[in-house]
């Protein structure tokens, strides 16, 4: 069997420590972060524990009155706890959400969207009225399609755009020259994953992990991949930071830059060390740069 691609180490380090307790099949769903969770408190004070503020939104406590929110959302089979070891590296003030969509831990029994034009728009019903300005939206791959598209919906049903957009690891809207790979075969599929790592090679025998996993993945590169982002009216108005991994195959610097023709705001781009998932190889790096988008220090 091929070597394990770069950084799959690192996440197979990372899916063990996320192990619940339970059978062996739920623990190894849970590895892909796709296992059910428990109902969490929905206290908004500062302190205690991470909040279930509705099914689609965690939050992580807080030491201080917020500031500013700041929305995450993750990448394609990625869930709400992709973004849980932030929470160390963000000051108290800032008021951290993580986006939990259908398919995956505490709402492991729902179908997964496979259309942005149907996401989206439930997604703003449930956002809408929990945003308090100024609200930032962070997105690493499909996460940041979704974030974009989410900015456009927000203004167009009148509400404010967010303070800053930042935009992680995704070909911008105007790039076509990258093939979408939601519709391969099984086996190009897994292999596609491991050439990004996003799958460690050593799960790939457990039938019922990948038959679980798999769909929710899929569908989601379905949503990234088949979204119209370039038919919105106009640019929007909003500062944006687009972020890209030096080494990633799939939105390497040259398809993130122009990203810059999305906005008619200040428009900022970084380049970090690593592959598609430099979101984790390098986050405290990422963490840095959208602290400094909103303009706070960790």
């Amino acid at each position: 069997m091929a070597r394990a691609p770069r950084g799959a180490g690192r996440l197979a380090q990372r899916l063990r420590a996320c192990r619940p307790r339970g059978s062996r099949r739920v623990r190894r769903a849970e590895l892909a972060g796709h296992a059910s969770g428990g109902p969490g408190c929905r206290d908004e004070r500062p302190g205690g524990r991470t909040a279930f503020l509705s099914r689609w939104i965690r939050r992580p406590p807080r030491s201080a009155p917020p500031q500013a929110q700041l929305w995450c959302f993750p990448y394609a089979g990625g869930s709400a706890s992709a973004f849980r070891q932030w929470t160390g590296l963000l000051p108290g003030e800032l008021d951290l959400r993580y986006v939990q969509l259908p398919g995956r831990e505490n709402r492991i029994r729902e179908p997964a969207y496979e259309d942005m034009k149907v996401l989206v728009p439930d997604l703003a019903d449930e956002l809408a009225p929990m945003l308090r300005p100024p609200y930032y939206l962070f997105g690493h791959s499909m996460g940041a399609r979704v974030s974009f598209a989410l900015a456009h919906e927000l203004r167009d049903r009148g509400l404010p755009e967010p303070a800053g957009l930042i935009l992680s690891g995704t070909p911008a809207p105007t790039v076509n020259d990258w093939q979408p790979v939601h519709g391969l075969e099984r086996a190009e599929f897994i292999s596609h994953l491991h050439e990004l790592g996003g799958i460690p090679e050593e799960f790939t025998a457990d039938s019922a992990y990948l038959d679980r996993m798999l769909p929710v993945i899929r569908a989601d590169m379905h949503v990234a991949e088949t979204s119209d982002l370039v038919s919105f009216a106009r640019p929007l108005d909003c500062p944006v930071l687009a972020l890209a991994g030096a080494d990633d195959i799939i939105a390497p610097p040259r398809r993130v830059e122009p990203w810059s023709l999305e906005t008619t705001g200040p428009f900022r781009f970084a380049v970090l060390p690593g592959d598609h998932f430099y979101v984790h190889s390098r986050r405290d790096e990422v963490v840095r740069l959208v602290l400094g988008q909103i303009g706070l220090r960790g």
